[in-house]
């Protein structure tokens, strides 16, 4: 497998047949991930949002697609997904047999370059395989994660998941939004 960084909207639209053909073989129902979300999204309002999208190629086509953006913080890397705040809804483009591979190599590629990162990754649909699959990579790796669930309008639930890396800033940060998303649970609990 090779790793491929897209950091701009123009490169990316050479991967569409790729990236739709993975939709259509999964079936997608979430529109925010479609290509021409992410595509006019990254175009109109993510130009400077840090917008990097890993791709996996393996036998000369691709085959996974994480987009993700990235913030430079104190401690390293704050890695969240394409649109967050803006889109509800998002998941890792790559068909569901690739899925722990691709996980695997990706993930352990992005803290091999950027070593102190906190993944703060909002809105993943539970029913679609992809938060079992990557708590089964950090279990792997040894590493922990928190996650809250939120109901959606179609009886589903949807996950925010926060892990990092193992250095010491990248951990201080990640228990500090650990603290405050217990902090929002209790509150919305008490509202309730």
């Amino acid at each position: 497998m090779e790793l491929v960084l897209i950091k701009s909207y123009k490169h990316l639209s050479i991967y569409e047949q790729d990236w739709c053909a993975i939709l259509e073989e999964n079936k997608n129902r979430n529109p925010f991930i479609e290509y021409d979300f992410v595509y006019n999204w990254w175009k109109l309002i993510g130009e400077n949002e840090g917008v990097e999208i890993y791709a996996v190629k393996e036998h000369n086509r691709m085959i996974a697609f994480f987009p993700f953006q990235l913030k430079k913080a104190l401690f390293g890397y704050i890695v969240q997904f394409l649109a967050y705040k803006d889109a509800y809804y998002m998941d890792l483009i790559a068909l569901k047999r690739d899925l722990n591979r691709v996980i695997m190599f990706v993930f352990d590629a992005i803290i091999d370059q950027k070593k102190s990162a906190v993944f703060h990754l909002h809105g993943l649909v539970e029913s679609s395989g992809t938060p079992a699959k990557i708590t089964n990579y950090l279990q792997a790796r040894n590493m922990k994660e928190q996650y809250t669930r939120a109901v959606t309008e179609s009886n589903d639930y949807t996950r925010k998941t926060i892990f990092s890396t193992n250095t010491i800033r990248a951990k201080t940060y990640r228990n500090f939004l650990w603290s405050k998303e217990a902090v929002n649970a209790r509150s919305v609990n008490r509202k309730t």
